[in-house]
């Protein structure tokens, strides 16, 4: 047992070092500071089903004294509730979307229809939850000044507001690690990923891979985005939001937390990287071994019971530095590691269970996987 218990905590010690490899090097959109280019029109468009309450958030958020877009462009995806009129409060121009067509899925037909109507020489995609901080669109042209050549996807920062929604903490965290941007390699890593959430990039980038007419019938189209701009020599960017774009998910409750997760999630792993899906599944089994070697405490020797309190101090202290640059989540919700972690597995095996079953799973009245 003793030797046992050695080794099981040498190979914990192990797996909590690999973890590192895909969370050394985050990095936030650069402060923007000097001028925007020369006659940048930055047409915004978000795609929206039944958005009234977070375009009300969005849509005033968007109206920044740092920098104004060329148009906002609200694509209302056949809604059942007051979308395009708020949408038309605020400003914004509305496009009534089209039938979907056979083959497309909603969000894609959405954001090409708004790609097809918009005017200006760059595209930023917003889905509808998210909410512009002071000054964010001025970083996000700046970096479109800058860097014109690429493609800029960015996480925004998860605002915590109750209690329940501290557990998508691992949900966030590995989708964002699972971009493969934040690794040792930083911006040499290949097959880095592109974050659904904002995009932005110039309307001729946009065009020369058809835009979302190659990804129509994918769930989570940024991924697939990506594979086609590596594939047209176009490089991919990823950023942290903190500073330039919030969000606050799933503010209707339990459920739709669990729904939205499910969403696209087992296919995202499907997705990932090799080298992102081997570094998360270090730092998740680190965090496992971690919680399981808990249960050997009343059989551990004193050295044994203090490597293992260690152990627990560094898992706590990897979970901070993660959740802490992806969110406001707690203090408490990284010291009690387990309890998220637990939910994430929970909630990952049963959607894995469900699409091997043939389950579908809806999304605002629509099946999506």
């Amino acid at each position: 047992m003793d030797t046992f218990l050695w080794i099981f905590l040498a190979l914990t010690l192990l797996f909590w070092l690999g973890g590192w490899s895909v969370s050394l090097r985050f990095r936030e959109v650069p402060s923007g500071e000097g001028p925007e280019g020369p006659g940048l029109k930055l047409s915004v468009v978000i795609p929206a089903r039944n958005e009234e309450d977070n375009l009300s958030r969005l849509l005033p958020s968007l109206n920044d004294p740092s920098f104004a877009p060329h148009e906002i462009l609200v694509v209302d995806d056949h809604s059942s509730d007051r979308t395009a009129e708020v949408a038309r409060s605020y400003g914004a121009t509305v496009i009534s979307g089209a039938s979907l067509p056979e083959g497309w899925y909603g969000k894609p037909w959405a954001c090409q229809q708004g790609a097809d109507a918009a005017t200006g020489t760059w595209l930023l995609f917003l889905d509808a939850d998210l909410a512009a901080l002071p000054g964010g669109l001025r970083r996000l042209a700046a970096l479109a000044s800058k860097e014109s050549g690429e493609v800029h996807s960015i996480c925004p920062y998860h605002r915590i507001e109750r209690p329940f929604e501290e557990l998508s903490a691992f949900f966030n965290a590995i989708m964002i690690l699972g971009m493969n941007a934040f690794t040792m390699k930083g911006e040499r890593a290949r097959e880095i990923g592109l974050f659904g959430q904002a995009l932005l990039l110039s309307k001729k980038t946009y065009d020369a891979v058809e835009g979302h007419h190659r990804v129509r019938a994918e769930v989570l189209e940024n991924f697939h985005l990506s594979r086609h701009f590596r594939e047209a020599g176009i490089a991919c960017r990823c950023y942290l939001g903190k500073g330039t774009l919030a969000m606050r998910m799933f503010p209707g409750g339990f459920r739709d937390l669990v729904a939205g997760w499910s969403k696209g999630f087992v296919s995202g792993a499907g997705n990932t990287p090799r080298a992102a899906m081997v570094g998360i599944s270090s730092w998740l089994s680190g965090l496992i071994m971690i919680t399981l070697a808990l249960a050997f405490l009343p059989f551990a020797d004193l050295y044994q019971r203090l490597f293992i309190g260690k152990l627990y101090l560094l898992g706590f202290l990897q979970c901070l530095h993660v959740f802490r640059h992806t969110g406001n989540f707690s203090l408490l919700n990284a010291l009690f590691f387990p309890v998220s972690l637990f939910f994430y597995q929970i909630v990952f095996f049963r959607a894995l269970r469900r699409k091997r079953a043939g389950a579908k799973i809806s999304w605002k009245g629509r099946d999506v996987a």
